[in-house]
């Protein structure tokens, strides 16, 4: 069960520092059975040279990002500011405690720090 405590995620080890530019998420459609998505999500990242967690937030300074309103549709959340980052954590997030599920796809690419352009 999740609620507005954030203390579950889905944490994405990348191995190197990628530039993200968007997150898409899901949930778990399941043959109709259940309404398991997540109708909304926090991120935090890490890279190295952090010493901790950071939480994102977009240019207004909200950090809380919308989910899904079903089981099968596709939400594509663009990130603005962009993530420099080697790991993100994803915290489901709901005013009500609900089961969720999620499927998550992290769009971006590697960002070479040697050339300082990503590919």
């Amino acid at each position: 069960m999740v609620s507005r405590g954030l203390k579950e995620y889905l944490q994405i080890d990348l191995l190197q520092v990628h530039v993200i530019t968007a997150i898409r998420t899901q949930g778990r459609f399941g043959k109709g059975q259940g309404q398991e998505y997540t109708e909304a999500y926090v991120i935090e990242y890490w890279r190295p040279g952090f010493t901790k967690w950071y939480r994102w937030k977009n240019i207004q300074g909200k950090e809380i990002l919308t989910g899904n309103i079903n089981t099968y549709s596709e939400v594509e959340n663009i990130l603005q500011p962009i993530i420099f980052a080697s790991k993100i954590r994803l915290y489901p997030y709901s005013q009500y405690d609900r089961t969720v599920c999620l499927r998550v796809e992290v769009v971006g690419c590697i960002w070479d720090v040697n050339h300082t352009q990503a590919y």
